[in-house]
């Protein structure tokens, strides 16, 4: 199943229809999903319909109900196997919607940013259930903290990715497939979704989805109605392109730690 949002954005409507196209999906006769972004995979909620609209606090607000909605249809379906195709960068929910799949496989050269820290938001999209169940709380919690980009190698190592493949756009999905299609036809195929079954019910006993999604939401509407961490104005200097007076703390801290020289934002504004 293939979608392909501009920039990686994606507003309430859209997040409606794929929520819509992955039920009907997870609906049919099939052994194993793919779900394919495009040049972006997904950066999550759509900012600039946000920052556009009459009440953007409410237009958030749909929206991060919206794309909850479609990240549930992939960690929720349990009659196929799920792979998520990343053969372009992903951000923010974006990332965390590819996570709920079984298999992620990933393109050289992809970078990923599994945080929203830098936009003022805690952050949903089952982000606290499916991130630490691949990472660990540990990795999760510095993945989140540091807000630093990820690369596709790095990702595999982590294990936010299970699969790197090289090549052009064209020929990573097509081995995308045959990996599905070799899926599809293992031998240990009925023991394999069995265990997608077993682990999804373990994992609704220890703690229902629901859960997950009341604690974010309670946290994301403090941010988006509240305001308690900046998210109206880092919207608003990502929605009109406002340029950066200084290096943000947290790329500054790490260029410190990681021995390189740290240019001030007076500096920067005339190189």
């Amino acid at each position: 199943m293939s979608f392909d949002f501009y920039n990686g954005a994606m507003s309430t409507e859209q997040c409606r229809r794929l929520a819509a196209a992955l039920r009907y999906a997870a609906a049919q006769d099939t052994r194993v999903l793919v779900v394919r972004g495009g040049e972006v995979f997904s950066n999550g909620i759509h900012l600039n319909v946000i920052e556009a609209a009459r009440h953007p606090e409410l237009e958030a607000w749909m929206n991060i109900n919206a794309i909850n909605a479609v990240c549930r249809e992939i960690v929720g379906c349990t009659g196929q196997l799920v792979v998520t195709s990343l053969g372009g960068n992903a951000g923010a929910g974006g990332v965390m919607m590819g996570l709920g799949a079984d298999r992620v496989v990933v393109r050289d050269g992809v970078v990923l940013n599994p945080h929203y820290r830098t936009m003022g938001l805690f952050g949903s999209e089952f982000w606290t259930y499916v991130l630490p169940r691949r990472v660990g709380a540990e990795q999760a919690l510095r993945l989140t903290q540091e807000a630093l980009p990820i690369g596709a190698a790095e990702a595999v190592e982590l294990g936010l990715a299970d699969k790197l493949l090289v090549g052009s756009r064209l020929e990573f999905e097509r081995r995308v497939l045959e990996y599905a299609e070799r899926l599809a036809v293992d031998p240990g195929y009925d023991r394999l979704l069995a265990g997608r079954r077993a682990a999804r019910e373990a994992d609704e006993r220890r703690k229902p989805l629901d859960a997950f999604r009341a604690e974010e939401l309670a946290e994301m509407s403090r941010d988006m109605f509240d305001d308690q961490n900046g998210f109206r104005a880092a919207r608003r200097a990502f929605v009109h392109k406002v340029k950066a007076e200084a290096t943000p703390e947290h790329l500054a801290r790490h260029r410190e730690l990681s021995g390189a020289s740290v240019v001030s934002g007076a500096e920067a504004s005339h190189m």
